[in-house]
Formats: structure tokens, sequence, C-alpha cells
């Protein structure tokens, strides 16, 4: 398969990419590693007349800590994060989410922004257009029905990223930016629940940064990752677990967050309401991922059988929050 054609754009500047991403509207798309763009263009699933590449603005490829935590730019590439000092052993979730996604060589490509803007996903949207020309336009590419579930009213495409459900889970925020200016958001308000439209991203807005608060001493945390091959795939299920320890016994603080199981990923707020200021106790953590169940909403457009994956979400919510508290 080809790409189609389209003029390809070389800022030296945030401020100059921000503006050719405004004049050009929605003819436009940034690039950094391409690793979703190149593959979606050449499906015709987007074609873009500009292509404008952000590479070449070395103020967005960072990882340092300060007071008030980690920092992390918007270009920094996952192979960055799982190699850098200051992440493996401040942060050791973040490293490990990196090191999940697909295998080194696109890791070494994939840029944190674009994982974190990934679109969402399904077994009848990616693919080629001839493939898709056979069963006509589903909701997410502008027609009028589900292929997944029959007689759906909206699109169920699932989002898969590994690194949002671990940053959500650490209280990151992050930076969207655009021409007239910039705002900073909680990582979750980033995404809509919306499987045709998956990101609350303004026109000509791009994530410019993400800001990890400091955690602080008796923390662990845990990504666990269900996927059929050892490399390379989507997450059929992810749950990431960070907790804080107050004593020896008692949960200060717990957050879980979940991803290939829903149109966005998903906070379990069940985990913050009974486990924190008590023992950490197996019937708790039980009953967090029974909530973690009843939150989960997968179906059948991902490869696997959607029964399973949500089965799949309290075993792996279990022992994310037990390997969390033990540090491991």
């Amino acid at each position: 398969m080809q790409l189609p054609s389209f003029e390809h754009l070389e800022p030296r500047s945030l401020g100059e990419a921000l503006e050719l991403l405004a004049s050009h509207g929605e003819q436009a798309r940034p690039i950094a590693g391409g690793t979703e763009l190149l593959v979606s263009m050449k499906h015709g699933l987007v074609e873009p007349a500009y292509v404008v590449n952000l590479k070449e603005i070395p103020e967005l490829d960072l990882v340092a800590e300060d007071a008030e935590g980690l920092l992390i730019g918007g270009l920094t590439r996952l192979g960055d994060l799982v190699r850098s000092p200051v992440v493996r052993d401040r942060f050791p979730i973040l490293a490990e989410a990196a090191a999940a996604v697909a295998a080194p060589p696109l890791q070494e490509m994939g840029t944190v922004a674009g994982n974190l803007c990934q679109n969402t996903r399904c077994f009848y949207y990616n693919q080629s257009r001839f493939w898709r020309r056979v069963r006509g336009a589903c909701y997410k590419t502008g027609g009028d029905r589900c292929h997944v579930v029959e007689g759906g009213d909206r699109c169920l495409a699932t989002y898969q990223g590994d690194l949002a459900p671990a940053l959500i889970a650490l209280g990151a925020t992050v930076t969207l930016a655009r021409q007239d200016g910039a705002r900073t958001i909680p990582l979750e308000e980033l995404y809509t629940g919306k499987g045709k439209r998956p990101l609350a991203l303004e026109k000509g807005e791009i994530l410019t940064e993400v800001r990890v608060p400091a955690f602080v001493s008796g923390a662990g945390g845990k990504y666990q990752k269900l996927r059929q091959r050892g490399a390379m795939d989507y997450p059929l299920v992810g749950v990431a677990a960070t907790v804080v320890k107050n004593g020896s016994e008692v949960c200060a603080w717990a957050r879980v967050a979940l991803t290939g199981v829903g149109r966005g990923p998903l906070v379990v707020q069940a985990a913050s309401d009974l486990l924190k200021d008590r023992p950490f106790a197996d019937d708790l953590v039980s009953q967090v991922a029974d909530a973690a169940y009843g939150l989960a909403r997968p179906v059948n457009n991902v490869g696997s059988d959607a029964s399973y994956r949500r089965k799949m979400v309290r075993t792996l919510t279990k022992r994310a929050l037990a390997e969390a508290w033990r540090g491991e």
C-alpha cells in the first residue's frame, strides 16, 4: 500500500508548528514517530493534505525531575522512558508500561504524545480501504451502522493505549498547546469516552508535555497487560495500579485505571473509595476488582472474546494491586 500525496512541512519551533496547524486546519496532521499516522494514511483512514513534522523541536524532547515531580516532553521517545534512570527508579510503573508498548524498534520511533493521542481501534475499522468498501461505512468512517453490535447506535471502537492508564494511575496532567494559548488538564480529561472521536483536542492543538506529581516514599505501582503475543500486540486488557503506604499496613492513597475495555481509559474510583486510609486487605482488593469488572465494557472488535477479556479485568486488577502493594 502506498501513501497518498501530501505536503511535508518542517517547522523549527513550537510556535511555527502551531501556526502551521492553525492555518491549515483540518487538512493538516502533526507527525513525530508516525507509527500510527502513516499506517492510517496507507489504509485510507485519513488523508491530510499537509503533514507537520514536529521532530525538529528540541524543547519537546525531555525527561526531567524537579521538586514538583516528573516532566516529560511530548516528543520523548518511549524507549527513552524505558531507559531513563529517573523513571526506572522513581516511577517504575511508567517504565514498565512504556516497555509493554509494541516492540523495541517501535519504542525507538513512537513518542509519548503519539501514544497518548492514538485513535481508538476496531477490527472493522483498521483495515484497507478495499476491505472496508465491501462491508460499507460504519459510524467511525461516516456511515450509519456498527458492524460489531447489530443495531448499535454509536461507534464502539476500543481505546488500547498502554501509557495512559499508568500515567492516570500516577495522577498525571498534560499541557495542550495551540496558537492562541495553552491549557493544562488531568490526563483522563483528554479522553471523551467516544469511539468515533476519542480525544478532546481542539482545532490545531497538540500535547506538548506531561507532568507527573512527586511520588512520595512508600509508593508502589504496577502495570498488568493481557495480549495474545509477548510483543507487538495492543492490550486486550491493561490494568495500572498505584498505592501509597501510610505505615506498614494502612493504604494512604490508591488509584486504578483500565485500558482495552472501553472507548477510552477508565478510572476505577472504587480503588480510592475503598482502600484509602484503611488497612490493605484481600477482601477490599476483591471489591475493587469487582468494581473494575462492572466498569469494563469490552466488545468483540479486537480479536479476542469480550467475555474473557472482561473476566480478566478482575484477575489483573487483583494482581496489579497486590504487586504494587508489595513493591514488586
